[in-house]
């Protein structure tokens, strides 16, 4: 047999939601109330301080580039140095680097170190106040292939394009243990090491690592 649900059997359910109904509207739902409340002025804050950080970062890269910094004997040392992809000409010239040539950074400023102390490569000294005795040692860095394996070639002239390199201003030059790379690199990357009583340079790009242990010069 069919049975048929008439309007006044719904009547009852009827009044019971619309009694309901005005609760209902009055209570909120409990992730209004806890998930959607008006901003602080301590996270304000946070967000300021976070916008201001931000900028600052953006500042650093504008005006050094990729930075990496350490501290040696309670003194900052800082280097600098260019996006360089390994996928560039600039990396193939470097492959195919000869005996006794200087690479030069032709798609970029030279790799500068600022140092506030003087340091020491396996007994090459790289002098601190190169430019002026009131003043940190500043050169630019460039890789050179020799007839052993590789140096470093430290130049007295630091805030210079990287093709602008004049060798009457090389200073010093210091040896690069040489070795490929476990992980090779998508661009020129450069790091300290920390290393008592001293540091590591570490220099990495595509299929090449190079290594420089130093320390702050007597």
């Amino acid at each position: 047999m069919r049975t048929t649900t008439t309007t006044t059997a719904l009547a009852p359910l009827f009044a019971l939601l619309v009694a309901a109904a005005p609760t209902a509207a009055q209570e909120p739902a409990a992730s209004g109330r806890s998930d959607s409340a008006p901003t602080t002025a301590q996270t304000a804050d946070s967000d300021a301080e976070a916008r201001a950080a931000a900028r600052r970062e953006r500042f650093r890269r504008l005006r050094y580039g990729n930075l990496a910094e350490i501290e040696l004997a309670g003194k900052q040392l800082r280097i600098s140095w260019p996006d360089l992809l390994t996928a560039s000409d600039d990396y193939r010239a470097f492959e195919s680097l000869g005996t006794g040539e200087v690479f030069a950074w032709n798609s970029g400023r030279a790799v500068k170190l600022l140092t506030h102390v003087s340091l020491s490569f396996d007994g090459v000294v790289v002098p601190y106040g190169n430019a002026s005795p009131d003043y940190p040692g500043v050169y630019s860095l460039w890789p050179k292939r020799t007839a052993d394996g590789w140096n470093l070639v430290f130049n007295g002239e630091a805030d210079i394009w990287g093709s602008q390199r004049d060798a009457a201003a090389d200073a010093v030059e210091a040896p690069l243990e040489h070795s490929m790379a476990d992980e090779p690199t998508e661009k020129l990357t450069i790091e300290f090491l920390e290393l008592e009583p001293g540091a590591v340079l570490r220099i990495a790009w595509g299929d090449h690592q190079f290594l420089a242990a130093f320390e702050a010069a007597p």
